[in-house]
C-alpha cells in the first residue's frame, strides 16, 4: 500500500496550448488545472500542493523521482499518429509513460482524454478514430469498480467530453471505470503489482493502492471552456452536434467533485 503525502508534488505534463479566447478568459493549462485541483481540494483539510509544467512538446520532463505524480493533459492532436513524422515528441511521451509506469511504482499517473489515450498506448492497450464526436456534459455509466472508486452509487458519472478518438481495448491488467454509447473505455485504473490481477481488481482497497487512473472526459473544463470549444469547432461537428452539445452544456459536470476527489484520494489526500 502507498504510504499517503503531504503536499504532493505534481510534474504536469503538457501536451498542447488552449485557444486564445480560453486562455483570455481561463488562462493555459497550467492555471486551469490548478484551479481544478484545488476546487477538488476545497472540502478537504489539506491547502498546499505544487504543480510543475513541463512542455513535453518540447521534450521537457520532470524527474520522476522528484514528484509524487505526473497528470498529462488533453491535446487537439491525434495520439494514435505518434508515429508520424513530427510527432517524435508523442512517442517520447509513451516511452517517458512506459518508464514511470513500470520502474517508478510510488509516482501516480494520471491522463486525460489525449492523456488517457497515450497511456492506453503506453501500456498495451489500443487508440483509434471512433465513429462521431463525443461533446459537451455527458453521462457516462460505471462499472462496480467505477462506483467505488469515485463513491457514485448511482453508477452514473457526469462529465464533459470533447473527443473524437477513443481506446476500444484497455491495457492488460488495466480495470475499467465507466462507458459510454460509443467507447468502453471511458476511465480506467491499473492497481499496484501487489494489489490486483489481470483477472480482476482487488475485493478490499484504497484509493491510495492505485498506480494509474485516467479519464477520456475532461474533470477540468467548465460550462463556460465547453462552450467557447463548441463555438469554434461548430463546422467540424457539424450543426446537429453543436446544437446538441450546447444544449447539454450546462447540465451536471461531476469533474472537480468526483473526479478531482478520487485524484486527491489516489494521493493519498482524504
Amino acid at each position: 500500500m502507498t504510504v499517503p503525502v503531504t503536499n504532493p508534488r505534481i510534474g504536469l505534463l503538457i501536451c498542447d496550448v488552449p485557444a486564445d479566447t480560453i486562455q483570455e478568459k481561463h488562462g493555459d493549462y497550467e492555471r486551469i488545472f490548478g484551479t481544478f485541483l484545488e476546487e477538488a481540494l476545497k472540502p478537504i483539510n489539506q491547502t498546499t500542493f505544487t504543480l510543475d509544467p513541463f512542455d513535453v512538446r518540447a521534450q521537457v520532463y520532470p524527474n520522476a523521482d522528484e514528484y509524487d505524480a505526473i497528470l498529462i493533459t488533453g491535446s487537439k492532436l491525434t495520439a494514435h499518429e505518434y508515429d508520424q513524422p513530427g510527432n517524435e515528441w508523442m512517442k517520447k511521451l509513451i516511452e517517458y509513460v512506459r518508464f514511470v509506469a513500470t520502474e517508478k511504482p510510488l509516482v501516480k499517473i494520471f491522463g486525460i482524454c489525449f492523456g488517457h489515450q497515450i497511456i492506453a498506448l503506453a501500456m498495451g492497450g489500443t487508440c483509434v478514430r471512433n465513429t462521431r464526436f463525443e461533446v459537451s456534459a455527458t453521462k457516462l455509466q460505471l462499472t462496480e469498480l467505477g462506483k467505488k472508486v469515485y463513491g457514485v452509487d448511482s453508477g452514473i458519472l457526469n462529465i464533459h467530453l470533447m473527443n473524437r478518438d477513443h481506446v476500444p481495448t484497455k491495457p492488460p491488467s488495466f480495470h475499467i471505470l465507466s462507458s459510454s454509447n460509443l467507447s468502453p473505455v471511458h476511465g480506467m485504473v491499473l492497481f499496484s503489482q501487489s494489489d490486483s490481477s489481470e483477472e480482476s481488481p482487488p475485493l478490499n482497497f484504497r484509493l491510495t493502492d492505485i498506480h494509474i487512473l485516467t479519464s477520456q472526459g475532461h474533470p477540468e473544463f467548465t460550462e463556460s471552456i465547453m462552450r467557447i470549444l463548441i463555438h469554434m469547432r461548430q463546422q467540424l461537428l457539424g450543426p446537429e452536434l453543436a446544437h446538441d452539445g450546447e444544449y447539454r452544456a450546462g447540465n451536471q459536470n461531476d469533474g472537480v467533485a468526483v473526479i478531482g476527489k478520487a485524484i486527491w484520494g489516489v494521493m493519498g489526500v482524504e
